[in-house]
């Protein structure tokens, strides 16, 4: 017979994962197969929103800068400005692709010598409109005789074009963007900074991982980025403060 007190229920039992399994029962692995799978449609659909979201941005830029070029309304001047942005936003989308190829495999860097302050000019050459349409200045302080250094162009340049964008995109009502090139040792830097809303704390270490970003986008851009600088042997250092802005230094060696 029972000395429970009346009224009251029987004291709870906390059952383990074990217990409710069993020896070589696998519902434990089969839950866990199951949520990595559902965590794996999950980033799926993340990237899948993202990737329509930086699509479609640039490709409605181009569709209506080539509506307006047909239309014959531009002078000649104005019609070179949207060709550039034309050519600008293509890139963009390329350059979107390649990252993407870069998640699925490694490709190894095919370096050559190279003027870091020629790359750079190219970058800032591909953002120009994206700075125009934003009231973007610039800044640029370019080093003098910097030492030529052994890279795949295409790759840095497209960790430089996806700063200089970040940079830009943080400015939303105009700001100031300064460009900088220097050597420090083994080194050569290359710094972008803006004067946008800067980054949080609790995100500094997190900017750096797949998915992960701050804006409507895949959140691809740094971690490939920073893959990229790692495979030249360098890397990506980031100084933050809300309110006032970031700079990204890339880093390079000197080999």
């Amino acid at each position: 017979m029972s000395h429970e007190p009346k009224g009251r229920p029987p004291p709870r039992r906390t059952v383990s994962w074990s217990e409710c399994s069993g020896p070589g029962d696998g519902a434990v692995d089969r839950l866990r197969r199951q949520l990595a799978e559902d965590r794996h449609w999950v980033l799926c659909g993340k990237l899948v929103s993202g990737l329509a979201h930086e699509i479609n941005n640039p490709l409605d830029g181009v569709i209506n800068s080539v509506r307006l070029i047909k239309s014959g309304k531009l002078n000649p001047e104005r019609v070179q400005e949207y060709l550039a942005m034309i050519e600008s936003e293509l890139f963009r989308i390329a350059s979107l692709s390649k990252r993407l190829l870069g998640l699925s495999r490694e490709q190894p860097p095919h370096r050559a010598p190279t003027d870091p302050n020629e790359l750079v000019t190219k970058a800032l050459f591909f953002v120009d409109y994206r700075m125009s349409i934003n009231g973007v200045r610039l800044e640029r302080q370019l080093a003098r005789r910097l030492p030529r250094i052994a890279i795949d162009q295409t790759m840095i340049l497209q960790v430089l074009v996806n700063l200089l964008v970040n940079a830009i995109e943080s400015m939303p009502e105009g700001g100031l963007l300064s460009v900088k090139t220097a050597a420090e040792g083994d080194w050569v830097l290359i710094s972008v900074a803006d004067t946008g809303a800067g980054i949080a704390d609790e995100d500094i270490g997190r900017i750096f991982l797949p998915f992960f970003s701050t804006k409507k986008s895949t959140g691809l851009g740094l971690s490939v980025s920073m893959n990229i600088a790692e495979q030249h042997g360098g890397t990506i250092e980031v100084e933050s403060a809300v309110g006032k802005g970031s700079i990204f230094t890339l880093r390079l060696p000197c080999r």
